[in-house]
């Protein structure tokens, strides 16, 4: 058995192709000395790498059916490796917007520290390459791979600040139970394919079809590898109880690295979870549902109640990405209940939601960061609103949003989820979902008291910087008014169709 590629491959991985270029051009320029502006030079051709590769995705989008997905390799039997298909491409334009802002709000964190080093650009393309390749690929290996070239790059990028003792804590904590669930997710592919002789999704989950259909009981290989396959992509989107590498691994980390695996990778998870789920496990939908739902819900209470005792603003904002992850994730289990794609829309939906107002809050951490400063306690925003109106505006509009606030965009993301969760009957999962949203208003509440009530003692100027500025106005702005593009982006993605 051999592979087989489409004759109009290389169009199909343009932006793979581009991403791989990009990053190896930037990995040769990080060996070439030079000063800062060398390398500010380079995160600006990143940015703008990143904006290419983003109109080569939007260029295929408008090249290929609507309806199903196009084979970009495949096997001589016909089984699936990769493919390029809507809802795939609608993830990748998500991981490329993510990757821009990260880079943006990444300036003045650099100056601080000092750290400008070229490899830090090509890490960040070579973990957006892993993600498209999570994003397209349609068998356990391929997406493995994708999966590995993600995670080798965050790890390194996690322990960036290697001088600070909390950085290489958190990367290392990060970089051990990562091997651990890597070596899981082999474990349980080889399980699976013992019982199967196949690791393409398309053929595992004819097989498990014919299982149910006959009445037959699954395998205990089949079953322990599926368990294990699972479990290593719950730790990887910080669900609990495989979420305690997260806060550390939040906290540690540069905060431009912090907000963009808090958002990037996490989609990437998400999409991976939704490719294996849907082309691979739907026939076990009856065991698989009750499950889920129990993670998600648990995820969803955990990561706010853990959220409401942190007094970092790195550490809160990690548990709350995790009660958000509980959220997406039960959107996921509404759409694989219901096999309608209301689910999977309404949780793409709220994921880019999500990267405008988490990499928000995070660019307005990274502002009060200044001359010994780090900016990242609930402590630090106090009397924000007499040093910096503005920031304290934004800022406010940024928690708003995360907790589910009308009229900004993570109330839309929200409600859509909600909604998802009651037309496919799990009704618990909607209740929680609201109730676990008031809960957050009140950690989100105590940084707005900070700001606004608090004198807070005598702090350094703040000194923005423009791309800074930028990130944070840009942001601001599809928080704010994400709602009048509502229709467009619903209209794309309901092509997302996995069902």
């Amino acid at each position: 058995m051999f592979s087989i590629l489409n004759p109009s491959w290389t169009h199909l991985l343009t932006p793979e192709i581009s991403l791989l270029c990009f990053a190896i051009i930037f990995l040769i320029v990080s060996a070439i000395k030079g000063d800062v502006a060398l390398r500010k030079g380079s995160l600006y051709l990143t940015i703008l790498s990143l904006l290419f590769t983003l109109f080569f995705v939007f260029q295929i989008f408008k090249g290929i059916p609507k309806e199903g997905y196009v084979n970009v390799i495949q096997t001589s039997l016909g089984n699936l490796s990769l493919i390029t298909d809507p809802i795939g491409l609608i993830f990748k334009s998500l991981f490329l917007i993510g990757g821009v802002f990260a880079l943006l709000i990444s300036v003045k964190e650099l100056d601080e520290e000092n750290a400008w080093t070229g490899e830090y650009f090509s890490l960040i393309l070579f973990s957006i390459l892993g993600m498209f390749v999570m994003a397209s690929g349609a068998d356990l290996l391929t997406l493995w791979v994708g999966l590995e070239t993600m995670a080798l790059s965050i790890y390194v990028l996690a322990a960036y600040l290697r001088r600070k003792e909390s950085s290489v804590e958190g990367a290392l904590k990060y970089f051990i139970l990562g091997a651990l669930s890597s070596g899981m997710y082999l474990y349980g592919v080889s399980f699976i394919y013992g019982s199967t002789s196949s690791i393409h999704l398309d053929v595992i989950k004819a097989q498990l079809g014919a299982m149910m259909m006959k009445g037959e009981s699954i395998p205990f290989p089949l079953g322990f590898g599926i368990t294990l396959l699972l479990v290593s992509l719950l730790f990887k989107i910080a669900i609990v109880p495989f979420h305690f590498w997260t806060p550390d691994a939040y906290e540690g980390a540069t905060t431009p690295i912090t907000a963009f695996m808090s958002v990037a990778p996490k989609a990437a998870g998400f999409i991976m979870l939704i490719r294996i789920l849907v082309w691979g496990m739907i026939p076990l939908h009856k065991i698989l549902i009750p499950l889920l739902s129990l993670t998600a819900l648990l995820t969803m209470v955990w990561g706010n109640i853990a959220a409401m005792l942190q007094k970092n603003t790195k550490r809160m904002l990690g548990y709350s990405s995790i009660a958000h992850a509980g959220y997406i994730l039960g959107g996921v289990v509404s759409a694989i209940e219901a096999k309608t794609n209301e689910g999977i829309v309404a949780a793409t939906f709220y994921l880019l939601a999500y990267i405008f107002m988490n990499i928000g809050a995070f660019a307005i951490v990274i502002a009060l960061k200044g001359r010994g400063e780090e900016g990242d306690k609930i402590e630090d925003f106090a009397g924000l609103y007499k040093r910096k109106p503005y920031l304290a505006l934004l800022m406010t509009f940024f928690l708003l949003s995360l907790g589910g606030i009308p009229p900004f965009a993570g109330f839309l993301g929200k409600f859509l989820l909600f909604m998802a969760m009651v037309h496919s009957g799990l009704y618990l999962l909607a209740a929680i979902l609201a109730i676990t949203s008031v809960i957050s208003i009140y950690y989100y509440y105590r940084i707005v008291c900070s700001m606004y009530l608090s004198e807070g003692s005598e702090k350094p100027p703040i000194d923005e910087g423009i791309p800074l500025k930028t990130a944070i106005y840009i942001t601001s702005f599809f928080n704010l008014f994400l709602i009048f593009f509502f229709p467009m982006l619903m209209k794309i993605f309901n092509l997302a169709k996995v069902f």
